[in-house]
């Protein structure tokens, strides 16, 4: 069954990419998410070691704290990747990027991507679409996912999960 709490959803801007194409400054305009300066809840991370639902504690911690997620420019990771490495960091599964900066590349989600997949995961569909819906490509991200999305959605064991999307990448991505 599908969650229907709305999480609280935090982002730590950095301010390093183009406005214009900033996918957390169009979620913020929209009343989607709040700016912050400091981590809340779950910190989405993808220097983590630990996946995300992978802790027991995960779901307890999204639902009643939320999930921060970090915008920051890929080329210049060197500069935020290791400072949110607390005991929440946690990084999403693999996924496949629809926007168009990165485009079917493994792992290089925008903001909006990297929200809306751990909403989805989480068990809240709807609130994944609405994020996505948002962006041209939004709901692309979806499509492309689906199969893999579902697998983390549904799955006790993460990990496994993963491990399974990624021995059958061509089966579980529709690029």
């Amino acid at each position: 069954m599908e969650s229907h709490k709305k999480p609280r959803l935090f982002v730590i801007p950095f301010e390093q990419d183009d406005p214009k194409k900033c996918t957390a400054e169009k979620l913020k305009k929209f009343g989607l998410v709040v700016f912050t300066s400091k981590p809340v809840g779950i910190v989405l991370n993808p220097f983590s070691e630990i996946l995300i639902k992978q802790m027991p504690e995960d779901e307890a911690i999204y639902s009643l704290k939320g999930i921060t997620a970090i915008d920051a420019s890929w080329k210049k990771r060197e500069e935020w990747g290791m400072k949110f490495l607390n005991r929440y960091a946690r990084r999403l599964p693999l996924l496949i990027a629809a926007n168009p900066i990165n485009y079917a590349r493994p792992h290089m989600l925008s903001t909006a991507e990297a929200l809306a997949a751990v909403v989805y995961i989480m068990n809240n569909i709807q609130l994944a679409e609405t994020l996505l819906s948002k962006f041209k490509w939004g709901p692309n991200f979806i499509k492309l996912n689906q199969r893999a999305l579902e697998v983390y959605r549904k799955s006790n064991d993460i990990v496994s999960a993963e491990k399974e999307v990624s021995e059958k990448y061509v089966e579980y991505f529709r690029i």
